[in-house]
């Protein structure tokens, strides 16, 4: 048996004029074509899942690497009408017996990224994930705070506003506060957080209409939170997802969960 998850990047793409050939359509063979590619040259795509046989300790053994998964589907929208698209999207399998503290989101979502970057230039603005928290997914604490060091090496004047939705369902009933405070922890002082108390900015989602488990237009939001963040970058985006996904796996909602981040457009100053 398997779980599968799923990551999507949305955002614009002007693609390069001798990749104007190149289309995507439901079956998004070019955009698997790329994605596999990279992926094989990282050596994080793997026909067998997140295993493989290692022979660093005198004899061979079976081990569990995150950066591997069971056979994904891709796809995109690479309409150049200059507006936000669902630019790429990856599903992944991954074993029921797998115990991983994370899911390979930054994996999956860095070859989609590359490999749209190959073709045009892309405007990032924001990325959806289904997480399957159930029983797969462990404590990431330590991953997460590494990621935070990382983050703080950024210049400290600087932030920018991104829009974060969480999607779930009946496990998070009574639990919104400390989910909230999950989350603050676990961003630390280098970003802001708070729940949105009014409509969020999601101009950076594309209307997708409940494809791959994203619905703009009811703006998935059990949660919603304003967020300030040192930077804007698929890093980022991937970073704020699994905080989230972190913080609801510690709060004990163990089912599958929809987590959005978008740039947000900066509020405007009222003028003086």
């Amino acid at each position: 048996m398997y779980f599968e998850t799923l990551v999507a990047l949305h955002g614009v793409l002007d693609r390069y004029p001798w990749a104007s050939h190149l289309t995507c359509d439901a079956h998004g063979s070019e955009l698997y074509d790329l994605a596999m590619r990279r992926a094989e040259a990282y050596g994080w795509y793997s026909t067998g899942g997140w295993t493989y046989k290692y022979q660093g300790w005198g004899e061979a053994r079976i081990v569990q690497d995150p950066g591997r998964w069971a056979d994904a589907l891709a796809g995109g929208d690479w309409a150049q009408d200059g507006k936000v698209r669902e630019l790429a999207w990856m599903s992944a399998e991954i074993p029921i017996d797998v115990r991983e503290p994370r899911l390979p989101l930054l994996h999956m979502t860095r070859i989609l990224s590359d490999a749209v970057n190959r073709i045009g230039h892309v405007r990032f603005t924001g990325l959806h994930a289904v997480l399957p928290l159930q029983e797969l997914v462990g404590d990431a604490s330590d991953d997460l705070q590494a990621m935070r060091r990382w983050f703080a090496l950024t210049d400290p004047s600087t932030s920018v506003p991104v829009s974060v939705t969480v999607a779930v369902g009946p496990a998070m009933r009574g639990k919104e506060t400390a989910v909230s405070g999950a989350i603050r922890e676990r961003l630390g002082d280098i970003a802001e957080v708070e729940v949105a108390a009014e409509r969020l900015d999601l101009s950076g989602m594309a209307d997708v209409d409940g494809e791959h488990g994203y619905n703009k237009g009811r703006e998935r939001g059990v949660l919603r939170f304003a967020c300030r963040v040192p930077e804007w970058s698929v890093d980022a985006a991937v970073w704020l997802v699994e905080v989230v996904g972190d913080a609801l796996r510690a709060a004990e909602c163990a089912e599958q969960v929809v987590v959005t981040a978008s740039l947000a457009s900066p509020p405007h100053k009222a003028a003086g």
